[in-house]
């Protein structure tokens, strides 16, 4: 889906509200904003606990193969990992080798579903 700067914001705002379930983080370099992290943490009957969906994972056009990706998520990681957090899902652009590889690498397995939606 494209951008709507609206949207983003919205999204962002009620990430940062008191009491949201959102994880968002932000990976700087050199005092510079180069990637965000966005994920809500949900209950799964299916994996029995909390897990993260991720909504997004960016990475600015000008350091991306540069381990910045790799770096956010291993410390997302953790984090889930010290919290309890039973998973980390999310979905994958089919275009997107690139992330594919990087997802691989970290261990994630491909899920085989469709993701369906519902706009209201």
């Amino acid at each position: 889906m494209p951008a709507n700067p609206d949207g983003i914001s919205r999204g962002i705002d009620r990430a940062l509200a008191p009491h949201s379930p959102a994880w968002l983080w932000l990976a700087e370099r050199d005092g510079r904003a180069v990637a965000v992290f966005l994920a809500n943490q949900i209950v799964s009957v299916e994996r029995g606990g909390f897990t993260l969906w991720v909504e997004e994972l960016y990475v600015v056009p000008g350091v991306r193969r540069t381990g910045v990706a790799r770096a956010l998520l291993a410390r997302v990681c953790d984090e889930a990992r010290r919290l309890g957090v039973r998973a980390i899902e999310l979905e994958v652009v089919p275009t997107q080798s690139a992330a594919f590889a990087l997802y691989r690498a970290l261990g994630f397995e491909d899920v085989h579903r469709r993701r369906m939606s519902l706009a209201l």
